[in-house]
């Protein structure tokens, strides 16, 4: 029963640290006015890094902590470079975000399957299945993310973020410098997508195999955001129901005598719901979108 319980506790944890670091760093980015349709694919680039730094290491040190910063430090990359060029060319964000999406996808194989490839076993090089590591994880992600919330909600960098994605015109016209803080966004944001993603292989599957990975799980972590009207404080509770259902998706088959296939939509179709309850709720309102979110920013206004 005790064991049973530790198990629990390890798994639900992962999969709630995994999808609210992901939805926290996603609305981060979206708060900037930056739409970001590349999150599956950085998810899985993220998630090929980890295993590569847990397994090849860096600078001669291996195993999940240094897994995790290589998933956070490439997943920040690709953000400086998706948020620049999205603000300085006035370029679809949402064709550019499908397109590096696949990009992403494709250099998670190059960078995880050799490193995936050179160990029999990646739990060897994965987080400790504990309930202390698990509950040290657990304080830090919500640490994390009160962070976020108090650094968007309370301080001079949280309202430029917030002024650009409302109207950056506005925003650059009172000084606020809107690439270098789209950047900045970026960077934080991504940076958490990154660490998020890592906990995916190293801490919640324990292992990666291309041949059988299941892709989506960042358009999970996106629909997330989306429901909670990327309020970061209101991310946990959806967070930890998501992870919950995805923890409990084969007890629900045996509970309820459900195929596996539709047990294992269960979570899918709760995000969906979840989102169609945020569009035709008050919370629509409450929560309204950046109203630039996903608009080409223009240095001057074009006149015709």
């Amino acid at each position: 029963m005790v064991e049973a319980y530790a198990g629990l506790v390890v798994d639900l944890v992962a999969a709630f640290a995994t999808f609210y670091l992901v939805a926290v760093g996603q609305s981060i980015v979206e708060k900037s006015g930056v739409l970001n349709l590349a999150i599956d694919g950085v998810f899985f680039l993220a998630t090929g890094a980890a295993v590569y730094g847990a397994v090849s290491g860096l600078l001669g040190f291996k195993g999940p902590l240094v897994g995790t910063l290589v998933a956070g430090v490439i997943a920040l990359i690709f953000g400086l470079f998706f948020n620049w060029i999205t603000t300085v060319l006035p370029l679809s964000q949402g064709a550019l975000g499908l397109s590096l999406m696949f990009v992403g996808y494709g250099l998670g194989i190059i960078i995880g399957y050799p490193a995936r490839m050179k160990v029999g076993n990646l739990a060897d090089y994965a987080y400790p299945a504990d309930t202390t590591t698990a509950l040290a994880t657990l304080l830090a992600v919500v640490a994390f993310g009160v962070a976020a919330y108090f650094m968007l909600e309370r301080t001079s960098l949280g309202a430029a973020i917030r002024a650009c994605g409302e109207n950056p015109h506005a925003a650059a016209s009172m000084g606020v410098d809107i690439v270098k803080t789209r950047l900045i966004a970026g960077a934080l944001g991504f940076l958490l997508i990154g660490i998020g993603s890592s906990f995916f292989p190293l801490m919640w599957l324990r292992g990666w195999d291309v041949k059988s990975y299941v892709l989506g799980y960042g358009w999970v972590a996106y629909t997330i955001a989306l429901a909670a009207g990327r309020h970061i404080l209101l991310l946990i509770p959806f967070s930890l129901v998501i992870g919950g259902l995805f923890r409990e998706s084969v007890r629900l088959q045996a509970v309820l005598g459900i195929p596996v296939d539709l047990s294992k939509a269960v979570p899918y179709i709760a995000a969906l719901i979840a989102m169609v309850f945020y569009s035709m709720t008050k919370l629509k309102k409450t929560l309204m979108p950046p109203s630039s979110l996903g608009k080409p920013f223009y240095r001057e206004e074009r006149t015709i």
